[in-house]
């Protein structure tokens, strides 16, 4: 279990090295595993790329982060390009993964909650994510989980109005609060992305996603600290799925982002970083030999017909 590891220090040999797991603050606290630290053991190949194991989802289901061509490809191969997260910025409506339409052409004050966060509009980062899946991941499909991606909009402060200053509730979790991240969505009707799944918005084309911040946090990750030493770090900055806030004095929305250096930071939503897709594996699926370890030199081949 993960209960002597401080969430407010980033991983390390004495706060998290290896496989945990945790049934507190996941979904009907059903427990999931999750890789933290240096490890050197989850790595997958999959649809003709290399991916990290993130975790095993409460549902069975295996999450995986993007990790290249190659399995030891780092800065931007480790990613499949560069992306605003929104191009657009001036409404509390763009830190949406998908978003709702403001009330002119120039995308400024939104005037309801709901009519911002509605999920009308893809965001820039979710066009190229699903376009990439669907030139590359498609043939694939029945071996990917429906498991959905979380964009958790809930508020911590503001209204998430217009050009209204609002902190959004990951903001809270991991900088002001008590640094106790969270493998649930709060409000997963509107902000778990998937494609036909009951317990999502199904406002999704294709099974593909993001890291959330929460699980960077997990992993070892922290908001203004340096990890060089983290299976999730490449060199490179790259987007998370989750807000962080409005900036109503620069009028401009804000997400989490992980950086080159192996934290997480706060990035104007136009900023331009990598993308790493984030997948999940179907629970049944199997591997090619029992012989794989998960080693970079001997990865879990997944068994596709």
């Amino acid at each position: 279990p993960d209960t002597n590891i401080d969430f407010s220090k980033i991983s390390s040999n004495s706060n998290g090295k290896g496989l945990y797991y945790t049934s507190k603050n996941t979904e009907d606290n059903r427990i999931t595993y999750y890789f933290r630290g240096d490890v050197k053991n989850n790595y997958v190949y999959f649809g003709g790329y290399y991916w990290r194991i993130i975790r095993i989802n409460e549902d069975g289901s295996i999450r995986l982060i993007y990790q290249g061509e190659s399995a030891d490809a780092t800065g931007s191969k480790a990613t499949i390009g560069n992306s605003a997260f929104n191009s657009r910025v001036g409404d509390n409506a763009f830190v949406g993964y998908r978003h709702g339409r403001p009330t002119n052409d120039l995308g400024y004050w939104s005037t309801s909650y709901e009519q911002a966060h509605r999920n009308e509009v893809d965001s820039d980062i979710k066009i190229k994510l699903e376009n990439w899946y669907k030139e590359n991941l498609l043939s694939y499909d029945s071996y990917i989980a429906d498991t959905g991606f979380c964009n958790d909009r809930s508020l911590s402060t503001g209204t998430g109005v217009g050009n209204q200053y609002t902190s959004y509730k990951p903001l809270w979790r991991l900088l002001k609060y008590d640094k106790a991240p969270q493998f649930t969505c709060p409000n997963a009707a509107n902000d778990l992305f998937t494609v036909n799944n009951s317990n999502g918005n199904n406002a999704s084309k294709y099974k593909v996603g993001l890291i959330t911040a929460d699980e960077v946090v997990y992993a070892g990750g922290l908001y203004g600290e340096k990890n060089y030493s983290n299976f999730l770090y490449t060199g490179v900055p790259y987007w998370t799925i989750s807000p962080y806030c409005f900036r109503d004095e620069m009028s401009i929305a804000t997400a989490f982002s992980y950086t080159d250096y192996g934290g997480l930071s706060d990035s104007y939503s136009n900023s331009i970083f990598g993308m790493r897709p984030v997948i999940n594996l179907n629970s049944n699926i199997e591997i090619t030999s029992t012989t794989q370890n998960g080693t970079i030199n001997n990865p879990y081949i997944v068994k596709t017909i």
